[in-house]
């Protein structure tokens, strides 16, 4: 299991801030429209819909990607479920910007985010056809578990310990 990946030359992964709100609609938007879903701002999508409340730091915290340019590529959030259990959600970079080392720096940071928040287990869901993501997840130590949340665009659902 390796942590602690070196953000590539140039880019950043931070916290996202209020300031960002148009960069993070439009990757979460381009997040969906990757995944060949709409947008269900009442249902499923809520978090992304109100993500300034959703992962405002008290529960939970959305990160950003951003490139040498200062355009946001990508997203990550953490959120807590429950005391001592988080969630992954809406781990993103853009398609240009895939292959250039950014998924390890940005798991990483999800990790030391989930820490902060008192988490000392780490769940997520994903489509088995996003073979990177599935691969990523389990090269960082996440193992299958039973369906945890319903979520009806799940096919997969993991968890790691802390």
């Amino acid at each position: 299991m390796r942590e602690s990946a070196a953000e590539p030359a140039g880019y950043r992964i931070r916290r996202a801030t209020g300031a960002d709100g148009g960069a993070v609609a439009r990757e979460l938007a381009a997040y969906l429209a990757f995944l060949g879903e709409t947008l269900d701002g009442e249902g499923i999508d809520r978090d992304i819909a109100q993500w300034q409340s959703a992962y405002g730091g008290d529960h939970g915290v959305l990160l950003v990607v951003v490139e040498p340019g200062g355009e946001v590529v990508g997203t990550a959030a953490v959120r807590r479920l429950e005391p001592g259990i988080g969630e992954l959600k809406r781990m993103w970079i853009r398609p240009a910007h895939q292959g250039k080392g950014l998924a390890r720096p940005l798991m990483d940071a999800c990790l030391a985010e989930a820490r902060a928040l008192g988490c000392r287990r780490l769940r997520l869901d994903s489509e088995k056809r996003l073979e990177a993501a599935v691969h990523l997840y389990r090269a960082y130590g996440f193992l299958e578990v039973p369906d945890y949340n319903g979520n009806r665009r799940a096919e997969l659902w993991m968890e790691r310990a802390l």
